[in-house]
């Protein structure tokens, strides 16, 4: 009988073992990013070869509101997540907006989604996705200093990696986690950031209606202006 299936079978579980390998080596101070939907996004970077992120130093795009000294210690709780979910959603509009893309609305709902799956994740810190109804961008640092524009800063910094032209990523690079921070259609965000017992942080934003699905452009028939690297 023909061997050719065999060959090919051998050749795609070496490639993966091989991509694994080089994921794990990478040093643990890099940040590593993945892209929600990989049944739905083959041409939009799902893949064993997560992309790093190397640290860096940014400007804050939203000035957290003073808390206040005398608020009592629910408010100050509350407070702190209103801004943490404002700078989430300035980060996000601050991209679209350039692309002339609708601006996102923070859903509750989608927060508490997250805040739970995120919770999950706290005891490992382990960039596992959720696999529920909506699209979804994780973020991991080995330390939990990472703001939330540094996290979608992170991601939208695939967008070197996006061809526009044929609506592809980059052979051999990611750029999953770009295209769902700008997809047109949606429409409503929620997202998290999770301490875990092992110092790092887990930080998860959760999008509805999803993007990136293949054959889509998530400009639609808008050509797109392009970032600044």
């Amino acid at each position: 009988m023909p061997q050719a299936p065999l060959i090919l079978c051998s050749i795609v579980f070496s490639t993966y073992l091989l991509l694994l390998a080089a994921v794990s080596a990478q040093p643990n101070t890099h940040q590593f990013n993945l892209g929600h939907r990989p049944a739905l996004h083959r041409r939009l970077g799902s893949g064993f070869d997560d992309a790093s992120i190397n640290a860096t130093e940014n400007q804050l795009f939203y000035a957290h509101k003073a808390t206040r000294k005398n608020g009592h210690p629910g408010q100050r709780k509350e407070q702190h997540h209103h801004s943490i979910s404002q700078e989430f959603l300035f980060a996000h509009n601050k991209v679209r907006q350039h692309f002339n893309e609708p601006l996102l609305e923070w859903d509750k709902k989608l927060a508490r989604y997250a805040r739970r799956w995120a919770t999950k994740r706290s005891n490992d810190c382990k960039m596992i996705h959720s696999y529920g109804p909506y699209g979804e961008n994780l973020f991991w640092g080995k330390r939990d200093h990472w703001t939330p524009t540094e996290a979608v800063q992170s991601w939208v910094r695939e967008h070197k990696f996006y061809n526009s032209e044929n609506n592809e990523c980059v052979p051999g690079q990611m750029c999953g986690h770009y295209t769902q921070v700008v997809w047109r259609d949606t429409a409503r965000l929620g997202c998290t950031r999770q301490k875990c017992q092992n110092g790092g942080l887990f930080v998860i934003c959760v999008y509805d209606p999803p993007g990136n699905y293949v054959n889509e452009s998530p400009f639609g028939t808008i050509n797109p202006l392009p970032l600044t690297p």
